[in-house]
């Protein structure tokens, strides 16, 4: 038996499509392009950070001021005057005599509901006061307003905010006017 053994390299081999140098440089090109996204991906995370830190400390700056006592005082001066508009424009009869009633209630108290009506001389108030004492001379003060024959307390609690500290006291109480300086109030508005 004899074998025959062909050395020679048939034609129709595969040939492999690309040489070792051009491999090389196709591995070194992919590295270069991974470092390149790598590098992009790493630039705009810390320009992110960046930019995230320094709007967080701009958030911190203002949260700061709103809790500063200036803010609070303007905030405090803004919804007094938001509830005195509701509360003239609601009760437009009532105008001088609201007037001559801001005179008899202390800072530290706000009006938040007047109701009441023309015909009656009976009308509710509900409000928040910055303490017990605060409410007890307001109310005590409101007893000498020559406007008012007397004045009822309903009640009161302690109002939380958010952090659940206390904020102030709600309350509520029914006043009587007296008639008589109502008529004048109304006669002269006419």
């Amino acid at each position: 038996m004899t074998a025959n053994i062909n050395l020679v390299s048939p034609e129709n081999e595969n040939k492999p499509a690309m040489s070792g140098k051009a491999m090389l440089f196709l591995s070194i090109g992919l590295v270069v392009l991974t470092l390149a996204v790598y590098g992009a991906i790493s630039f705009m995370g810390k320009n992110y950070s960046d930019k995230k830190a320094s709007l967080e400390s701009d958030i911190q700056v203002e949260k700061a001021k709103m809790s500063s006592p200036n803010y609070a005082a303007l905030a405090d001066f803004q919804d007094r005057i938001y509830l005195l508009g509701k509360i003239v424009d609601d009760h437009a009869y009532w105008d001088k005599y609201l007037k001559e009633l801001s005179k008899y209630v202390l800072p530290e108290i706000r009006f938040s509901e007047l109701s009441g009506g023309e015909k009656e001389d009976v009308f509710s108030i509900k409000g928040i006061a910055s303490n017990f004492e605060t409410l007890s001379r307001g109310i005590m003060l409101l007893q000498k307003f020559p406007g008012i024959s007397s004045v009822e307390f309903k009640g009161a609690s302690e109002k939380t905010d958010v952090n659940g500290s206390q904020s102030g006291i709600e309350f509520e109480l029914t006043a009587t006017a007296d008639g008589k300086y109502l008529q004048g109030n109304s006669a002269e508005a006419r």
